[in-house]
């Protein structure tokens, strides 16, 4: 019962779906956007200690952290927040945020709403088959500055924003 037109049902296969490396976290969204008419998107997420993003901010979309295994750190306009498996983080729309993998290895699935941002994974990481979402996760390190402005390039007319570096210390 696999179909993407929204109002309709929706099964999907992870399996199925291409896998993206994107800044060392191993992602596939598993749920896009024209499949919920724009609601929300579903992207299932893996990473290692020293995955994390910048502070960012969204100015039409929050992000709600559903962890499986391991635990983030969430970081919300200077308070940060420790969730671990079966727990669940929500970082709002309109408030500077960054997120990090705080365990040795993290699983978890991230929930965009509304939906579009989704897109941003294929066209600023790198896609992969879709067997590499259970292999061995990419070694985080400092992101190119030729990224780096791609990244940025790519937010601006999305009404998002990178305002700095991390704000967890590099473990």
């Amino acid at each position: 019962m696999t179909q993407l037109a929204a109002g309709q049902p929706v099964h999907v296969d992870p399996s199925s779906v291409s896998t993206i490396d994107h800044l060392s976290f191993l992602v596939r969204v598993v749920l896009p956007g024209q499949a919920t008419g724009g609601n929300f998107a579903v992207a299932e997420e893996r990473g290692r200690l020293g995955c994390m993003t910048p502070r960012h901010l969204h100015t039409r979309e929050s992000e709600t952290f559903i962890v499986v295994d391991g635990a983030l750190e969430g970081w919300c306009e200077g308070k940060s927040q420790m969730v671990e498996a079966g727990q669940i983080l929500h970082l709002p729309a309109n408030r500077e945020h960054a997120f990090r993998v705080a365990s040795d290895q993290a699983h978890f699935y991230l929930i965009i709403s509304p939906a579009g941002f989704e897109e941003f994974y294929p066209a600023t990481g790198t896609v992969l088959d879709s067997s590499a979402f259970d292999g061995e996760l990419p070694m985080p390190g400092p992101v190119p500055d030729e990224k780096v402005q791609q990244l940025v390039a790519w937010l601006a007319p999305k009404g998002a924003t990178v305002t700095g570096p991390p704000p967890f210390a590099l473990s």
